[in-house]
Parts: C-alpha cells; sequence; structure tokens
C-alpha cells in the first residue's frame, strides 16, 4: 500500500466507525412525544427515479387533462403546453389562496347526524362540530388519470343513460355555488353519475393512496363491508370523518386526512338496506355501482360504493383538524404552513420516519435535474455562467431527516413561546428592505417546482430556505451519508467562525469546490436559518460565538456589502443535504 492510500483509508475508517455508531443511535422529536428513530448502518442504497417507469396520458387523457394541473406542465402558467414526455406522478400543494376553497367545500357538505360510528355530536360525548383545514395537496398521477378516464369511457359507451340520484348528490350542489370551482376542480359529467366524493382516511394511508391508488387489499379495513368488498364514498365530508383517523403522540397527532374523489358511479343500484351481496349486481355486469341509501332508511348517510378503482381518481389529499367547540374554521397562516412530516415529493413521503427507517439515495429524472439547472442558472451572481449538471442525487435519510424536523419544530415552538410571527428575513438584516432576499428563495418563487424544490413545502417564517455547500467529492460522500459537522480547524470555515458555511450564490460555493475527474460537487441543502446575526465585516472570527450568546442560530455575513453573502448555521442539525450535485468542471 502507498503511502498516498493511507488518508484514503483513513476518511474510510472512520465513515465505517460512524455508520456503526449511527446503528444505535436515536433522535426523538422535541416537542412531539413521539417514537424514537433508530437508523440502519451501512451505506444507503442508490435508486433511479426514471420517468420510463412511469406510464405517460394516453390521447384520450391528455385530450381531457385539467387546466389547473401545474406540476405536468413546463411551467406554473396554464397557458404553458403539457411537457414533451407526458408521463408524470407528482403531489402538488395547493397554493394558499386556494384553499379557502376547500374549507367552503367542508363547510357546506358538513352535516350534524348521530350515527352508530359516531356519538352525538351535539351531546355530552364526541362534540365534533366543524373541521379546520390545514393543507390541501393534490395528485397528478398520468397512469392513474388514463386509468380513469378509460374506465370513464368505458362506462360512457356502454350505458345508453344512467338515471341521476334523488334527491342530488349535494356535494356537486356545494360546488356549483362556490366560486372559484374552474380554478381547482374539473367538469365532470352528470351524464355517467360522475361526481366529487369525500373518503375519510389516515394521513399516511392517503399518502399511499395518492402515490400508488387504491387498493382493494385494503377495502373495508376501516369499518366493514356493508355492500361488499369495495370503495366507499360519501357526499358528507362527516360522514366522511368518520373513518378518518389521527396518529396519537405523532407528527399527525389530531391531525386527519379526507380524500376529495372524482368518482363515475354510472348506472347505480340503489337500496335502502344493509346488503353485503350488492357487489352481486356488479360483478354480474348490471351496474357499476351502489347507492346505499341509509339516510333515507335510518336518517344517516348516503354512501356511494364502486368496486374498481379504476372509476376513482383521488385528486386531492384534504388535511384537516376536528373542531369541537364551535370555532369559526380560519385560513392557516402561509408564513408558517402545515408541512408533511416528509417533503411532498420523496419517494417515501408517507413512511414514518421514526419508526420505519430508510437511507436512500435516488438519481434523479431529467425533469429534475433541468430543474436544478435553472436554480443552478438564476444563483450565479455576477458575469460568471452556471456549469452544467451533469448528474444529482436527492438524499432520503430518516436519520438526518429526523434531526432536521426535530430542530425546525423546536425553534418554532420557540417562536412561538415568545410570540414571535417570524423571524426577520434577510433582506430586513441590513435595515433596507430592499436589499437582498435569499436569492435561491427568490429564484424558486418564479417557477413551479413542487415536483423537487419549492417555497411550498418550506417555512419562511423560519428563515428556512435552500442554499449551496461546495466541497470535495470525498466529504460530499461523507456528508451525504452521516451529515454535517461542524469543524474546528481545516482549510476553510474560519472567516466567520465555526459553523456549517452555505451560500445563496452558487459561484460562492464552487470556489470551495475542489475538482475530481472533470466534476466538481456541490451539495444543495435545506437550512432553518432561524434569527440571524448580521455582520458586514471583512472577516470576523467570533462572529458564531457572539451569534450564540445573543440566542441566534446563524450568521449572515455580507462583507463590506460588496461581497457574495454566507449563511453560517450554529448548529448541524438546522441543515439537511438533500441533493448532491455534479457540475461539470
Amino acid at each position: 500500500m502507498g503511502i498516498g492510500s493511507v488518508p484514503i483509508l483513513l476518511l474510510s475508517s472512520l465513515i465505517v466507525w460512524k455508520m456503526c455508531f449511527r446503528q444505535a443511535a436515536k433522535t426523538q422529536p422535541d416537542l412531539a412525544g413521539g417514537a424514537l428513530a433508530v437508523v440502519i448502518g451501512g451505506k444507503a442504497t442508490l435508486h433511479s427515479d426514471s420517468k420510463e417507469l412511469v406510464v405517460p396520458l394516453n390521447e384520450m387523457a391528455l385530450n381531457s387533462l385539467p387546466k389547473y394541473w401545474t406540476g405536468c406542465r413546463e411551467s406554473g402558467n396554464d397557458e404553458v403546453n403539457v411537457r414533451d414526455d407526458l408521463g408524470f406522478d407528482e403531489l402538488m400543494y395547493v397554493k394558499h389562496e386556494r384553499m379557502k376553497f376547500f374549507q367552503e367545500q367542508v363547510n357546506q357538505t358538513y352535516r350534524k347526524i348521530t350515527t352508530q360510528d359516531r356519538l352525538c355530536p351535539t351531546a355530552k360525548h364526541d362534540k365534533t362540530k366543524g373541521y379546520q383545514i390545514k393543507r390541501v395537496i393534490r395528485v397528478e398521477d398520468s397512469a392513474m388519470f388514463s386509468r380513469y378516464m378509460d374506465r370513464r369511457d368505458q362506462i360512457k359507451r356502454s350505458r345508453s343513460s344512467c338515471e341521476a340520484p334523488d334527491p342530488e348528490i349535494f356535494t356537486r350542489a356545494a360546488m356549483e355555488a362556490s366560486n372559484g370551482l374552474t380554478e381547482v376542480l374539473s367538469d365532470v359529467d352528470d351524464g355517467i353519475n360522475e361526481v366529487y366524493l369525500w373518503h375519510g382516511t389516515q394521513v399516511r394511508a392517503g399518502l399511499a393512496i395518492a402515490k400508488a391508488d387504491f387498493s382493494l387489499n385494503f377495502a373495508g379495513s376501516g369499518a366493514g363491508t356493508m355492500y361488499g368488498k369495495g370503495f366507499y364514498f360519501s357526499e358528507s365530508c362527516t360522514k366522511a370523518d368518520e373513518y378518518a383517523t389521527d396518529e396519537p403522540g405523532g407528527h399527525y397527532d389530531g391531525v386527519r386526512g379526507l380524500l376529495l374523489c372524482r368518482v363515475c358511479l354510472g348506472n347505480f343500484y340503489y337500496t335502502l338496506d344493509r346488503e353485503s351481496s350488492a357487489i352481486d349486481k356488479y360483478t354480474n355486469g348490471e351496474v357499476d355501482s351502489t347507492i346505499g341509501d341509509r339516510a333515507k332508511a335510518v336518517n344517516t348517510y348516503r354512501e356511494m360504493v364502486v368496486y374498481d378503482r379504476d372509476q376513482v381518481y383521488p385528486e386531492y389529499l384534504i388535511l384537516y383538524e376536528r373542531l369541537y367547540r364551535g370555532e369559526t374554521p380560519q385560513l392557516p397562516p402561509k408564513d408558517v404552513p402545515f408541512l408533511l412530516e416528509l417533503p411532498l415529493y420523496w419517494r417515501n413521503v408517507g413512511r414514518n420516519p421514526y419508526t420505519e427507517c430508510f437511507r436512500e439515495h435516488w438519481m434523479v429524472k431529467p425533469t429534475i435535474r433541468e430543474l436544478i439547472q435553472r436554480l443552478a442558472n438564476g444563483s450565479c451572481g455576477g458575469d460568471a455562467a452556471a456549469p452544467k449538471v451533469l448528474r444529482a442525487r436527492r438524499i432520503e435519510d430518516s436519520f438526518l431527516w429526523c434531526r432536521y424536523i426535530d430542530r425546525k419544530r423546536s425553534l418554532g415552538a420557540q417562536l412561538q413561546a415568545n410570540g414571535d410571527l417570524k423571524c426577520a428575513p434577510p433582506n430586513e438584516l441590513d435595515g433596507n428592505p430592499e436589499s437582498g432576499h435569499a436569492l435561491t428563495a427568490t429564484i424558486l418563487s418564479e417557477f413551479h417546482g413542487d415536483e423537487a424544490i419549492s417555497v411550498e413545502n418550506m417555512a419562511p417564517g423560519l428563515n428556512e430556505t435552500l442554499l449551496w455547500h461546495g466541497t470535495s467529492q470525498q466529504a460530499a460522500d461523507a456528508i451525504s451519508e452521516i451529515g454535517f459537522e461542524v469543524k474546528t480547524s481545516g482549510t476553510h470555515g474560519r472567516r466567520f467562525g465555526h459553523g456549517v458555511y452555505l451560500a445563496e450564490d452558487l459561484s460562492k460555493s464552487l470556489s470551495y469546490c475542489t475538482s475530481s475527474g472533470n466534476v466538481k460537487y456541490v451539495l444543495l441543502c435545506r437550512a432553518v436559518c432561524g434569527h440571524m446575526h448580521y455582520t458586514e465585516e471583512k472577516s470576523h472570527p467570533d462572529a458564531t460565538s457572539e451569534a450564540a450568546k445573543l440566542g441566534k442560530h446563524c450568521v449572515l455575513a455580507n462583507p463590506e456589502r460588496s461581497g457574495l453573502r454566507e449563511y453560517i448555521v450554529l448548529e448541524t442539525g438546522h441543515v439537511y443535504p438533500e441533493y448532491s450535485v455534479e457540475f461539470e468542471d
């Protein structure tokens, strides 16, 4: 073995030791009271997030594509054409200003009716009097949508006419009474009894449906099979809420899920009775669905059942809380939105990182690589041109993520306890509100990026943003595996004290890189900067220690107001290395 191999061997041994150490490492939410998270050891498994694995839209689905869908388009502008590849499977946060429509639908379809599955809502027992929406997620999936449109067309061609339900399904009436319908919902075909209906669920189960569609393997697992094994829906959110569960002690404690689904009932079988054999009429080809009119029979609710998952498109997942004291539902705050426990675009989005450990790296598909390229182009300041993005890996690590959101949750709780609405943003720290915002956040707000990175899934009130970190290949690989470490010695990182050095300008981070095989390695990181200590000194080695004494979480260094700004985050847990990006040198 040559002498030159010794440093590499020592680095490898250090990484292996840390992996073994992390097998027993645990983390716990600071304030959530949730389960401990235990991390598996060994290197992360590598996967390919290839577009070839996604079934593209067929011609019929393409012609019926909702105009308000954005993830499948080349930008957030509705007028821009659908992407050429026609294959997509995205979850998108609905814009804050459009959430009011969904709150209206919940309010208008609420019914104060007692059933055997719910104690009296107005007496001494369960006093649920309404629901507060916390977040709305839209499902845009080319494969599921194509299957739905094919089945819808098959019903339309096979049925000369379909008798309409009497009375009219009141989700339809509620939607017609609301303004802004065409901005969030599609026109439905009344001739084949196509309607929007509610389905109650647990948040993680709802995310699983959104990612992989309904499954008959789980049909009836929530509350029996009154009309046979199928998929059960209601026109009332109150009935659907009976089947929705939360996650006591976990991230979704008190938070439940409602799926707002586009459902094609077609020709339905109508019954007043409990009739598990109703499915036989579907199996024999006589009908396409069942309507069990328990409202007329026992003054509760009608239930709609379909037996083919392709007759359902789960278009929206609505996260909500029950209201018990008659409070008036209000739109949640825009600056500090309720966020899923995991990023919306992660493959593991529906898993519990505290109980279901995962360590996966995903080679991103071309559309995500192009999006990162656009971010690089926009954040490479001055006259410098951003180098070409060759490859990018998304890092999905339950241990690193739990540590990150624990710190984020703790900081949010501190703000609330102190009565602070938000942390002062970077553009206000120098006394000039017109000065630079965090550059990456500004760029992200200019184009649609929910499928990979977006201001919609971050908390601007906590100064959470995306920042670059340039380094060597070995360091990038090590950080991707074990996270950041604050060094007290080294070539870089002493100008403003000890911490994790990040930059909004890519050219600044590239200056720290060492090339390996004509490739430079840069990490694109999430960072919760919190309260920031501002300095305009050209060099200020005590800045981070001063920040710590002042209760700050980060140093914003703006050397003489003329250099490229740097963010020096004090705690490693406030930074999550989400993408490892390889640039052409």
